[in-house]
């Protein structure tokens, strides 16, 4: 008797903590962000710069709570078409979300360029409750955001997480816009760095 009691207890506790999983919604198509992911300088597949992007996977990175302030002076803001993405979200204080429905194909699923959609809502693990959430997101054409050679990342902004059973709310009623764009290779780094030792050698013999 007092062992059904127990499992009894243990399965409410279960379903009351699955209840309490707060997700948002990885949705853009009809939005105010709609087709905002655009390419940047020198992006990979570029059909022309600040064409809307098709192909490239979409990710969210999230913390509970407003830490915008922090999350923008770290990443230095949104990617945008004038310069390229040299940076990681590692650090940054940010999560990357990796429950189903994190990541949307952008185009993909007959949606058009820039615009990306998932019928249900991403859970973001460790938050709970109707909560507000600040949450990156990141676009990039290769197996993870910080191995692609073509990336790029919105600004930080809040948005609220809603407890199941409630229907999440659609990250593109919150989301800046942003570019990708090619991210240099180390090789290229290497020569940055020998131009400037040749210009402060120089410069000390004169």
């Amino acid at each position: 008797m007092k062992k059904v009691l127990v499992s009894a207890i243990l399965g409410l506790v279960a379903i009351a903590s699955v209840q309490a999983q707060s997700a948002i919604r990885l949705y853009n198509y009809g939005t105010a962000s709609s087709g905002s992911i655009t390419y940047g300088a020198g992006a990979q597949g570029s059909s022309g710069l600040g064409q809307a992007v098709a192909g490239y996977t979409i990710g969210i990175y999230f913390a509970a709570g407003d830490i915008t302030g922090a999350a923008n002076t770290f990443t230095g803001g949104a990617t945008t078409q004038g310069g390229l993405n040299n940076g990681t979200l590692v650090g940054s204080g940010l999560t990357l979300s990796t429950t189903p429905n994190s990541t949307a194909t952008i185009g993909g699923g007959g949606f058009g360029p820039g615009d990306y959609g998932n019928d249900f809502g991403a859970v973001l693990t460790g938050i709970s409750g109707t909560v507000p959430v600040t949450v990156v997101l990141v676009a990039y054409n290769g197996a993870s955001y910080e191995a692609s050679t073509s990336r790029g990342h919105s600004s930080a902004f809040v948005m609220t997480a809603n407890a199941s059973p409630t229907f999440p709310f659609l990250t593109g009623d919150f989301a800046s816009a942003f570019s990708v764009a090619a991210v240099p290779e180390p090789s290229t780094f290497a020569l940055a760095g020998l131009g400037l030792a040749s210009l402060l050698i120089f410069r000390r013999r004169k």
